[in-house]
């Protein structure tokens, strides 16, 4: 019998790859697939910095300047001098010697400017219709909903309409109150844990912290606990995670929480997971009593507001709030109506604004006084003059004095600005262009001693589409505004005289422009009232650790300045703790 051929039998037999070859076809389906997509983006990236002109710069920048990544990898990316780098202070300006420079971002090859020019930021400050509040960038504090800072056009007219009237001199007065109350009560406790010690060492990021949470719940929401009594509000259902732990955990907890869907803490705290589920279940928990604790806020001052007792509610910013939220559809003030939400977001902003960044600035100026202890001599000297005997405690301090006590203090108040010029609280902004626009910038040349010369202006035109990015250190750190020296310590720069007048379109340490920081005078009336306090009573000076190291080595490991250091990581987990006596 003959054979029939296999080939001839019409049956088809499947290939089946081995695993060793399937994982040769995944993998360079997947190398193929990155290069190609690399490809295409530096493609983009190209074509974009072509688009920007004779703007200096050209340079590709790997993260949004304004996005949750960018602050929390600041430490270690990008690398040191380079666009984007949050350390750079001036450096990226002086090396291309430009006031604004370019930079492609490489995620979408977006258009970006970086900006340190007083007269540019002047403009992007004042044009809110060419230049748009990057919204995206601001859903961390949008956790209870829509808010002041997060919204735009009428929605943010209706939340600023509702909040600034709250910030007014009988307002301040509260502050200067409050202020002097929980400063001496931060002294009987410092006095209590260090009894006839003439100098002692205290953890100053955690006690300024508390400091300005107490003065912030006193004077805006009308919360007047002590320096140790965190009782909740009467029938409160979140006593068991007190008011300032809850408040201090959701800060610590807030990029968890921003960056974590919902479904992943359901997921990690049925399935726990080491290290990622403890920090997961605190931060629910700690943003749940929180909001418990507005609530408490809430449901008090409406019965204030209800009672017709609103007038003698002792927190001017809960109350207008409060009022906007209970405002009837025909109500003259249904325009500046709340929801329930909104209200919550509001506190919830107000809270996370107003006391961390007064805590950090806090702590920055008192490093200043004690590595300038020159400077500190000069504050004591002023407020000596204000007060040749014993400060005014809380018990007879004439409050509505504080308008005189702040016109002579200027030396003190110059001090604090000077260490907000320094370390501004918020770093950056961005800000998306909306239409063809041109900005006013200036090319220079700085030598190797830092002296600028041969300033010119010229435009650089941003597309629509683009980022313009307001660096704020960068425009604290420019010589061109703030002289040679910008960047040493000097509070003098700030005291106008007969041939001086300091440059006030180059700080925006409270931004500028209509969305301007509304609680500026809020943070200066708390902040002065507490320097005065504190270098009245105590001398203030460098760790004990520290005191057999060089001036420089002091300074850069209090400043936390990176430069040429390798592992600044390492010193930005534990902020310094300073010395009193």
């Amino acid at each position: 019998m003959s054979s029939l051929p296999l080939a001839d039998t019409g049956l088809r037999f499947p290939l089946v790859l081995s695993p060793q070859n399937a994982v040769k076809v995944v993998t360079t389906f997947t190398i193929c697939w990155i290069v190609k997509t690399l490809m295409e983006k530096a493609i983009a990236v190209r074509r974009t910095l072509k688009t920007v002109g004779d703007c200096p710069g050209g340079a590709i920048t790997w993260l949004h300047p304004f996005r949750s990544g960018a602050p929390v990898l600041a430490p270690f990316f990008p690398l040191a001098g380079r666009i984007g780098d949050y350390y750079a202070k001036y450096s990226a300006y002086a090396k291309y010697g430009s006031t604004v420079v370019s930079s492609a971002l490489f995620s979408n090859a977006r258009p970006t400017f970086w900006v340190s020019d007083a007269v540019a930021l002047k403009t992007i400050s004042n044009n809110r219709n060419t230049f748009r509040r990057d919204l995206e960038g601001y859903n961390v504090v949008s956790v209870y909903g829509p808010n002041m800072v997060a919204t735009e056009g009428t929605d943010w007219k209706r939340h600023r309409a509702v909040s600034k009237p709250a910030f007014n001199d009988a307002n301040n007065i509260l502050v200067w109150h409050h202020s002097t109350r929980v400063v001496y009560d931060w002294f009987s406790q410092l006095d209590a844990h260090n009894p006839g010690n003439k100098e002692f060492e205290v953890d100053l990021l955690k006690d300024a912290t508390e400091v300005a949470l107490l003065i912030l719940s006193s004077a805006a929401f009308g919360r007047h606990n002590s320096w140790t009594d965190d009782t909740a509000l009467e029938n409160s259902k979140a006593r068991h995670i007190p008011f300032r732990p809850a408040v201090k955990s959701a800060v610590e907890n807030l990029v968890p929480k921003i960056l974590t869907p919902d479904w992943m803490f359901t997921l990690f705290s049925l399935i726990p997971v080491p290290k990622v589920s403890p920090v997961l279940k605190e931060t629910r928990e700690s943003f749940a009593a929180l909001r418990l604790h507005m609530l408490d806020l809430i449901s008090n001052a409406r019965d204030w507001v209800s009672g017709g007792n609103a007038a003698s509610l002792d927190a001017a910013l809960l109350q207008n709030l409060v009022q906007a939220n209970m405002a009837q559809e025909d109500d003259a003030a249904v325009r500046r109506k709340l929801t329930d939400d909104e209200m919550l977001s509001d506190i919830f902003m107000f809270l996370l604004a107003g006391h961390e960044t007064s805590a950090h600035s806090l702590c920055f100026t008192l490093i200043l006084l004690a590595l300038y202890p020159k400077a500190q001599q000069k504050v004591y000297e002023e407020i000596n003059r204000l007060w040749p005997g014993e400060a005014p405690n809380a018990d007879n301090v004439n409050a509505s004095e504080y308008k005189n006590y702040m016109a002579k203090l200027p030396y003190t108040t110059a001090v604090f600005q000077e260490s907000l010029r320094l370390f501004p609280p918020v770093p950056r902004v961005a800000s998306p262009v909306s239409v063809d626009t041109e900005i006013t910038g200036r090319s220079f040349t700085q030598n190797a001693q830092g002296k600028v010369s041969g300033v010119q202006e010229f435009s650089a035109t941003l597309p629509a589409g683009s980022l313009a990015v307001i660096d704020i250190i960068g425009l604290h750190y420019n010589p061109i505004h703030w002289g040679d020296d910008a960047d040493e310590f000097n509070p003098e720069r700030f005291i106008d005289t007969d041939t001086h007048r300091w440059p006030r379109d180059a700080f925006l340490a409270f931004s500028a422009g209509p969305r301007s920081c509304m609680g500026e005078r809020f943070a200066m009336t708390e902040s002065v009232c507490f320097l005065a306090n504190v270098i009245k009573r105590y001398e203030v000076g460098v760790p004990f650790a520290l005191r057999s190291k060089p001036f420089a080595e002091q300074k850069k490991f209090l400043t936390l300045d990176r430069q040429d250091d390798p592992a600044p990581h390492q010193r930005l987990r534990n902020f310094p703790s300073s010395c009193l006596g």
